[in-house]
C-alpha cells in the first residue's frame, strides 16, 4: 500500500515554509501525491494569470499599521503575538495554529513540525481533523456561526468515520452532518461544518471528538470569544460573519454583501481587508472585495459600512476560505468573515469538449488525463489531470480555452470529467491511469466523448491489470473533431506531479 500523501504534503509544506530559498522544480515527486479534495480554506492552487482590480496582490487596504501597500502582498504579522492566540506568524503571513512548546512537545494527538503542533495522523489510525483548535467570535444570543474543519485519512488503510462527540458546552454541534458511517480511502479528505449557537455572554468551550472505526479519536478544540456590545472601547462586528454563495457556474459570478458594524459607544478604526491563510493555503483569488472602501476606515459608534464580495469560478469544485478585518477592537482585532462557494460546470450544451471517464471497480483510483496540443503526459503546461486541473491552454486571457477538471473521484466508479469550452486548433489526447487501488483491484474503464451535450464517441470497455497502467484512449483533432481511437495499455514511468488539488 502506498505511503499516505497528504501526510507528506503537509511536512513538506511546513518545512519549505521554514526553507528561505526552497528548491525549484516542476512539481512534487509522484510518490508525494497531495489532497485530492478541495478542503478548508482555499485548499487548491488557482493559476496564475493576472487580476484586474485592487485586490490584484491579494489584498484591499494598507498594512495593519495602516502604512500603503509595496508592489508586493505586505506582511500581515511579524510575531506570533500578531496574530491572535489561535495562529502563529510564518513568513509575514498568520497561519491557524500553536507554536510547540520548548521542549518541542505538542497536545495528545498532534506532533511538531517546524515548530508548529500539527495533526499526527498515526494517532487515530490515518484519521487526521485540521484545524485542531477553533476559535469562534463574538455572537448575540441565538445568533448561530459555523466555522469549517476538514477530516483526512493521513493513513495507509482506508478508514471510516463512525461517530462524532461532542463534550463541554452544549452550545457546540455540526451543521449538516455527514452521513455515517463516513469512509475515507487514503488521501481522502470531507469538509465538514461546526456550529455555535450563542446562549448568553458567557464565553463556552468545548470539544469535538471525531471517532474512526481503527486506531482511535481525533479531537478539536472550541473556544468561544464574547465581548460587551456597547463598552467604552472600539467594538468592531461583521455581519453576517459567513457568506455561502451556493452553486456558481464556470463563467459567472455572484455578489453577496456583509457589512462592519460599529458596536461600541466610540469610533472604530479598520485598517485594512486581507485575505485569510491556513495550512491549507490562502482565501483563492476566485473571491474579489468589490470597490473596497479607502483605509483606514473610521466607523461611527451604530454606523454600518456595507462591503461586496464577488464569486468568479474557473473550474468546478467547492472553494472556500475567509477574509480577516484588521480593527483596532482591542477583543477581536482580526474579524473574520467566511466565504464558501459550490462552482459548477456549464451547462453541457455549452461545452464544446466533454470527456467523461467511469470504471467499475470500488475502491480504486483511476485518473483521466486530457494532453493539449504538443503537450505531453505529467507536464505542467500539458496535461489536465488530478493535479493540474485547470492549465492555462491558448489565449492567456480566455478561460474557455482552458481544460478544467470538475471530479477527481479518488475511490471508485467515477465519474471523473474534463470540459473544454473552446478548444483552440490543434491535436488533443485522452489517456486513462490507473493511480492506486484501496482493496480494489483492476477496474475496466470506458470512457465517453461528448460536443455540445451529443456524445461523439464511445471507448472501452479496457481492463487495467496492475496499478500505472496507462490506457491511451483516442486523439482528437479540433475543429471537428476528428477522431484517431489509439487502445495501446502501456506502464510509463510517473512524472513530477504539479501541486494542484
Amino acid at each position: 500500500m502506498r505511503r499516505t500523501l497528504i501526510w507528506w504534503g503537509a511536512l513538506g509544506l511546513f518545512l519549505m515554509a521554514c526553507d528561505d530559498d526552497p528548491a525549484g522544480g516542476e512539481g512534487t515527486p509522484a510518490a508525494d501525491r497531495g489532497p485530492r479534495v478541495a478542503a478548508d480554506a482555499g485548499a487548491r492552487l488557482t493559476d496564475a494569470r493576472p487580476i484586474d482590480g485592487p485586490d490584484a496582490q491579494g489584498d484591499a487596504g494598507p498594512t495593519p499599521d495602516g502604512a500603503a501597500p509595496d508592489a508586493g502582498p505586505a506582511p500581515d504579522c511579524v510575531a506570533d503575538e500578531d496574530c491572535g492566540p489561535d495562529a502563529v506568524c510564518d513568513r509575514g503571513r498568520c497561519l491557524e495554529g500553536t507554536r510547540c512548546d520548548d521542549a518541542g512537545a505538542c497536545p495528545p494527538g498532534r506532533i511538531c513540525i517546524a515548530d508548529v503542533c500539527i495533526a499526527d495522523p498515526r494517532a487515530a489510525g490515518g484519521l487526521v481533523v485540521e484545524p485542531g483548535r477553533i476559535l469562534f467570535p463574538f455572537g448575540e444570543v441565538a445568533e448561530q456561526v459555523v466555522r469549517g474543519a476538514v477530516l483526512r485519512n493521513d493513513g495507509d488503510d482506508t478508514l471510516q468515520v463512525v461517530r462524532f462527540e461532542f463534550t463541554g458546552d452544549a452550545q457546540f454541534d455540526l451543521a449538516m452532518p455527514p452521513a455515517l458511517p463516513l469512509r475515507l480511502v487514503p488521501g481522502q479528505a470531507v469538509d465538514i461544518g461546526v456550529r455555535y449557537t450563542a446562549d448568553d455572554a458567557q464565553d463556552d468551550q468545548g470539544t469535538l471528538r471525531v471517532h474512526a472505526d481503527v486506531g482511535g479519536v481525533a479531537e478539536v478544540q472550541l473556544v468561544t470569544q464574547h465581548k460587551v456590545v456597547g463598552g467604552a472601547d472600539p467594538c468592531l462586528q461583521a455581519v453576517p460573519n459567513r457568506l455561502d454563495f451556493g452553486a456558481v457556474a464556470r463563467g459567472a459570478d455572484r455578489t453577496l454583501p456583509f457589512s462592519l458594524v460599529s458596536c461600541g459607544t466610540v469610533p472604530v478604526t479598520v485598517n485594512a481587508i486581507r485575505r485569510g491563510a491556513s495550512i491549507f493555503g490562502a482565501l483563492p483569488d476566485t473571491f474579489q472585495l468589490s470597490a473596497p472602501p479607502a483605509f483606514p476606515l473610521v466607523i461611527q459608534p451604530g454606523q454600518r459600512v456595507p462591503v461586496d464580495v464577488t464569486y468568479s469560478p474557473r473550474r468546478a469544485g467547492l472553494e472556500a476560505g475567509y477574509w480577516e478585518v484588521f480593527n483596532d477592537d482591542p477583543a477581536n482585532p482580526r474579524v473574520r468573515v467566511d466565504v464558501s462557494a459550490l462552482a459548477t460546470p456549464p451547462p453541457l450544451g455549452d461545452v464544446a469538449l466533454h470527456v467523461r471517464l467511469n470504471w467499475d471497480t470500488d475502491l480504486t483510483d483511476v485518473d483521466l488525463h486530457l494532453i493539449g496540443p504538443n503537450g505531453q503526459m505529467w507536464t505542467c503546461d500539458g496535461d489536465c489531470y488530478f493535479s493540474n486541473g485547470n492549465p492555462n491552454w491558448g489565449d492567456p486571457n480566455d478561460f474557455r480555452d482552458d481544460p478544467f477538471l470538475d471530479v477527481d473521484d479518488v475511490d471508485g466508479f467515477g465519474p471523473e470529467n474534463i470540459n473544454l469550452e473552446a478548444p483552440s486548433p490543434g491535436t488533443y489526447r485522452v489517456l486513462v491511469h490507473y493511480w492506486d487501488d484501496h482493496e480494489g483491484f483492476e477496474p475496466t474503464a470506458t470512457v465517453e466523448v461528448l460536443a455540445f451535450g451529443q456524445v461523439i464517441g464511445q471507448y472501452g470497455p479496457q481492463r487495467l491489470s496492475r496499478i500505472d497502467d496507462v490506457w491511451e484512449v483516442v486523439e482528437l483533432d479540433w475543429p471537428g473533431p476528428q477522431q484517431r481511437a489509439l487502445g495501446a495499455v502501456n506502464r510509463p514511468a510517473r512524472g513530477n506531479l504539479c501541486g494542484g488539488f
